[in-house]
């Protein structure tokens, strides 16, 4: 970074922010991961396709976990850390968001001047002056992640936080979920590349080990005992999955 851009107070607070929504997020996509990949572990091995307990913990476990994430990174509250709360607040202070700070993290001391061509990953997030982040653009982010998450929020509120006495309006499905994790790790990539000026596609990461590994060797040599929950997943996600409803009752 340039020594001579001072970074506000306010940008300072942001950047704390992004680590620990990273964080957060990353672990959201590396743990819908795993979850799939038992699934596809389950779907390609009949002898296990059998009623099982565990089966019906995993469910739950993973739906428990995956909502309050996906609650903590949407509905803001005083005082938390939040991807709403942050891009709230960036609709509302465009200008520390700016050209400057980007071109700040851009200079190459030691090699040609690439200012501009790294300009030009900046431009399609600026205003029409060009001198900071569009606030419309971050209220419209702010709305994609507000409608594709609502109806999980009211569920996590109803049936994860909290039993309610009311019925949720809408029970969502697995695979909405995960449609809603690749929502929040595509629009943390977005800010990212404006916080740090480098491009990523994913915080998927590749596994530097074969963590699936332990599947290979027998946990038992006998088992015992059924019971109803196994998750019946598709190859594509738009097919009918089941809803959470199976799996809290």
């Amino acid at each position: 970074m340039n020594q001579n851009f001072k970074i506000s107070p306010k940008l300072e607070k942001w950047l704390r922010w992004m680590e620990t929504i990273e964080k957060e997020i990353y672990g959201l996509v590396v743990d819908a991961n795993m979850f799939w990949e038992v699934q596809d572990i389950i779907r390609e091995n009949p002898r296990i396709q059998k009623p099982s307990a565990f089966y019906r913990y995993l469910g739950r476990t993973y739906l428990s976990h995956a909502l309050a994430g996906l609650r903590r990174q949407i509905k803001p509250q005083k005082d938390s850390i939040s991807l709403v709360g942050l891009l709230e607040d960036i609709a509302k202070n465009p200008e520390e968001l700016s050209r400057n700070y980007y071109r700040s993290l851009c200079v190459n001391p030691d090699g040609p001047d690439v200012s501009q061509i790294e300009m030009d990953d900046f431009a399609p997030y600026a205003d029409a002056s060009g001198e900071h982040v569009c606030p419309q653009m971050v209220k419209d982010d702010l709305d994609t992640l507000k409608s594709a998450v609502e109806k999980h929020e009211e569920f996590a509120d109803k049936r994860i936080a909290h039993w309610d006495k009311g019925e949720p309006d809408v029970i969502p499905t697995f695979g909405e979920l995960d449609d809603c994790i690749k929502l929040l790790d595509k629009m943390y990539v977005k800010y990212h590349l404006l916080f740090y000026a480098e491009g990523t596609s994913t915080l998927m990461p590749t596994y530097q080990y074969e963590w699936k590994k332990i599947f290979l060797e027998p946990w038992l040599k006998a088992v015992a005992g059924s019971a109803k929950g196994l998750i019946h997943i598709r190859e594509d996600f738009d097919e009918e999955l089941p809803d959470f409803k199976e799996y809290m009752e």
